[in-house]
């Protein structure tokens, strides 16, 4: 159990812990006092009723986290991901007198505030169209570049869910949820379709089209957590995998900067090294571009999302 009394094996957000110790501090932003906020109209209490269709539709895979009567769902106007972040008693007795779309209207604690204001709870009137302006920048500049087969992405997840993920993958190694060595590497821990896995995979699925710049859905997904002397051999992938994202969650020692086992894209041009930061994504043409990793350094252990997604007319298993 958490601090909070929330079950380890569970995948949950908890608002009242953050930022929580596993969440890279250069991901979280900084506060602004005195800044006007309202309580942003995308958001949704679970205590005010189930969530509304619009929201409901894409929320796929949400009975594998932990259930909760508190919980706020925050959807993003740009990338249409919904973010869930669970409420404990602090953060209720805040959130209890307030209404998504109406202003902030009574004195709390100001970490309480910029804790909201990261979950974007909290807003500035204007954010719903700063943000999806933002995102379409991303989308401009990452569409062009991806046209060489892959290109890196940052941002793609909440730094707060950085955190919490990091902590429920490394329970569930440590508790040996997941297979030890699989027929790819022998010094992974790996499971298909990982429940918390899905959830981000189906999420992910509209930011990734944009990317795409073509319709996509979701075929499978693997949590993989590599240990020291691990090799990923130059390959392509099978047809479910035409596009592709790795994801990276984690990786010990702690990294000051990027995860020092970076990725190596084999190109018409020669081989690129892809080094990523914790919670950055590479996006690429599984089928087209072959990868690889070289040898993981004893006592390192480097861990990832592996999300693939297809055409939407795409005929074959999605397995």
């Amino acid at each position: 159990m958490t601090p909070y009394g929330y079950p380890s094996e569970l995948y949950h957000c908890l608002l009242d812990e953050q930022p929580y110790y596993l969440i890279p501090l250069r991901l979280l932003p900084q506060y602004v006092p005195d800044q006007e906020y309202i309580v942003n109209p995308n958001c949704w209490f679970s205590w005010h009723g189930p969530l509304m269709p619009d929201k409901a539709v894409r929320a796929n895979w949400i009975e594998d986290l932990c259930p909760s009567d508190h919980i706020v769902w925050v959807d993003d106007p740009a990338t249409g991901i919904i973010w869930p972040f669970w409420v404990g008693e602090e953060y209720l007795s805040y959130l209890s007198q307030l209404a998504p779309g109406y202003p902030v209207t009574f004195d709390m604690p100001e970490h309480a505030k910029w804790v909201l204001m990261c979950a974007n709870i909290f807003t500035t009137p204007n954010w719903t169209a700063h943000r999806r302006h933002d995102w379409m920048e991303v989308v401009h500049d990452t569409a062009a570049s991806f046209q060489r087969g892959y290109v890196p992405v940052s941002g793609l997840i909440h730094p707060f869910h950085v955190g919490a993920l990091r902590r429920y993958y490394r329970y569930q190694v440590r508790t040996g949820a997941f297979k030890f060595g699989d027929g790819q590497v022998s010094r992974r821990y790996a499971e298909h379709n990982e429940k918390v896995t899905r959830f981000f995979h189906h999420q992910l699925t509209g930011a990734i089209s944009a990317v795409a710049r073509t319709v996509l859905k979701p075929s499978y997904s693997y949590f993989v957590a590599y240990q020291g002397g691990s090799e990923l051999h130059r390959h392509t992938d099978r047809a479910q995998c035409d596009y592709s994202i790795t994801l990276c969650i984690d990786a010990s020692p702690e990294p000051e900067d990027v995860s020092p086992w970076p990725i190596d894209l084999w190109t018409q041009d020669g081989v690129s090294q892809v080094w990523q930061h914790l919670g950055d994504a590479l996006i690429y043409r599984g089928m087209q571009v072959p990868h690889s990793r070289g040898r993981l350094e004893d006592g390192c252990t480097s861990s990832s999302m592996l999300l693939h997604y297809v055409t939407e007319d795409f005929q074959g298993s999605l397995t």
